[in-house]
């Protein structure tokens, strides 16, 4: 199976990396669906908000590293101490009770703006629940996600832009 391969594959890129950085710092890794990758480091070397754009590098070199060497494409999520994991978690508990409130009062709702990644965990969320569409709106740092009926939904005064 692919995943597992490049499971082994980001297991030692990993081991390789953090040896030479000689930080001691255990890591999980997941495998989620048939082309990704979920990979917790555990230890206090990632615990600062501020390292984010460093995960974000380590997700890069993993998704470049696992193509070369498998040939194949792979989504790759680096997370520490599970900080996001237990966003997702939130995120999909905030978008069902948000889904319930559009199915039982019939009403639009405007999500807050929010990054790209957390848009897409409540877009694939949502994408079967009965009654309820999804879409985005907005650029940049502004884009949203707007909720509302699926059915023959009548906006109703000052609800007729996708704006606020």
């Amino acid at each position: 199976m692919k995943t597992d391969e490049a499971r082994k594959e980001a297991e030692a890129f990993l081991r390789g990396a953090f040896g030479l950085l000689e930080e001691d710092v255990h890591f999980q890794i997941e495998t989620e669906g048939e082309d990704g990758l979920y990979v917790n480091l555990v230890g206090n070397v990632f615990a600062l908000p501020e390292e984010r754009p460093v995960l974000a590098a380590l997700e890069h070199l993993l998704r470049a590293i696992l193509h070369r060497k498998t040939g194949e494409e792979f989504e790759v999520i680096v997370d520490a101490n599970g900080a996001l994991k237990h966003r997702r978690a939130e995120l999909i508990g905030f978008a069902l009770s948000k889904a319930e409130e559009v199915v039982r009062e019939r009403k639009r709702v405007r999500l807050n703006a929010m990054p790209s990644h957390e848009r897409r965990v409540v877009h694939v969320t949502l994408a079967d629940y009965p009654g309820v569409k999804t879409y985005s709106v907005g650029a940049g740092d502004h884009r949203r996600i707007v909720m509302e009926p699926a059915d023959g939904f009548e906006p109703g005064p000052g609800e007729a832009s996708g704006e606020e």
